[in-house]
């Protein structure tokens, strides 16, 4: 019975000391966050353009959320939602709103010990209204960290 207590106390100890060691004391300083990046163009000549002003707002289940509002861009970047296979846009360029769909699958993926995991993508589809986008193409499916171009927005 003396053993198996002294067994117990040094299960117990090498637990408490193995969990101590496994903690990382380190600070996150890596990007967590994937981005769909895209990059506006000119219809017909597919040169860079300059919007005066965009606006993205997602569509969620508990309502609208803006994810971007800026003047005179060229390109921006968005989060896909971590949490479905679809995610709802609505693109608003120079004042003209259009509604972007992308559907997409998602991977964990671990950024580092101190920093945990985060979910990447690969872009299956999109479909939008054409009220100001032209065209909306996939240039790179892989949404990642890695700050690639992912979508070409013609308008």
């Amino acid at each position: 019975m003396r053993s198996l207590k002294h067994i117990t106390v040094a299960l117990l100890a090498l637990i408490i000391m193995l969990s101590a060691f496994s903690c990382s004391d380190k600070a996150c300083y890596e990007e967590m966050d994937p981005l769909l990046y895209t990059s506006l163009l000119e219809s017909g000549t597919g040169d860079s353009k300059k919007a005066d002003s965009v606006r993205v707002i997602a569509a969620t289940p508990s309502g609208q959320v803006t994810l971007f509002k800026q003047n005179a861009v060229t390109f921006f970047t968005l989060p896909l939602d971590p949490a479905n296979d679809l995610s709802e846009f609505y693109v608003i360029v120079n004042g003209v709103s259009d509604t972007a769909v992308l559907t997409y699958t998602r991977r964990p993926h671990l950024v580092s010990a101190e920093c945990g995991y985060t979910f990447l993508s690969d872009l299956t589809g999109l479909r939008t209204t054409h009220n100001i986008i032209d065209t909306l193409i996939i240039e790179n499916k892989s949404v990642s960290l890695d700050g690639e171009k992912n979508l070409r927005l013609f308008y």
